[in-house]
């Protein structure tokens, strides 16, 4: 009974960080139409992400074998919210390339 309780604690972690980064993409993309961002910034924050969880699909075990899968967990998860947070601090597509970046990474390594 405590495997399938495991997995289920996994799965619904994984649909609910899934869920919650894929809900990032639109609002990026409203919010840089709003501040006057052009179509190609947007379409840049659009691909940010999976460049990002690209890298992260490569770095994240790598990390992991060095320093241990709790440590790297929590390390992706606080910089995967400052990521998410600091949307509002800078209102600058190339920031927000660049946390999008580190969102991806921090998606894929979590």
């Amino acid at each position: 009974m405590r495997l399938p309780l495991s997995f289920a604690a996994l799965f619904l972690s994984v649909a609910l960080l899934q869920l919650s980064s894929g809900g990032v993409g639109p609002l990026d993309a409203i919010s840089g139409i709003t501040l006057g961002f052009t179509t190609a910034e947007i379409g840049l924050l659009g691909s940010a992400h999976f460049v990002g969880f690209f890298i992260g699909c490569w770095w994240a075990p790598r990390l992991m074998g060095t320093v241990g899968h709790a440590r790297t967990f929590s390390a992706f998860t606080v910089l995967g919210a400052i990521g998410f947070m600091a949307h509002m601090i800078l209102p600058d597509p190339k920031a927000w390339a660049v946390m999008r970046i580190a969102t991806g990474i921090c998606v894929a390594g979590c």
